[in-house]
């Protein structure tokens, strides 16, 4: 193998790894509507994707070097985090007896001990609440942000004078 070979390898991994991060986006942004335009951040992950919306809370949805999706929300209504973990059905929440609907505020965990991908879902006393999500398959952050966002509609329209 030349090292012109080697380059034109490179080059092809680069344009399929283009491709691959543009379609994550896309997975992600259609889950999750709110999501603003990508940006290209200095000294954090390398696509980032952020949010502010009543009801809803705001936050950020960042892609790793190695495909990998990490979110960060803060301000989301406990209900929505609840019905929205309760319909994704986790193997097992750490400090959780049952669903989350019902649940006290605190802190509920489940750790993929197989991907190393890691969900924490706090229930605030104030009534918002935060999720967290590290190291998570495209398609597995793209579950929990597509329920947060259908359970989360009766929140938004309420705030806005709705159902």
């Amino acid at each position: 193998m030349s090292e012109s070979d080697l380059m034109d390898a490179l080059d092809a991994w680069e344009t399929y790894w283009g491709e691959a991060q543009r379609a994550a986006v896309t997975v992600i942004t259609t889950a999750f509507p709110a999501l603003g335009e990508p940006t290209r951040y200095v000294g954090c992950h390398p696509l980032r994707l952020e949010f502010e919306e009543p009801g809803l809370g705001a936050g950020r949805v960042c892609f790793d070097e190695e495909g990998r999706v990490h979110v960060d929300f803060e301000g989301v209504p406990n209900g929505v985090i609840a019905r929205a973990v309760d319909e994704v059905r986790f193997p097992s929440l750490e400090g959780a007896d049952g669903p989350l609907c019902g649940a006290p505020p605190g802190g509920y965990v489940f750790e993929n001990e197989v991907t190393g991908s890691e969900f924490e879902f706090v229930l605030g006393e104030g009534g918002l609440g935060r999720v967290v999500i590290a190291f998570a398959s495209v398609p597995d952050a793209a579950a929990v942000l597509d329920a947060l966002v259908r359970h989360s509609i009766p929140v938004v329209e309420s705030a806005a004078g709705g159902v």
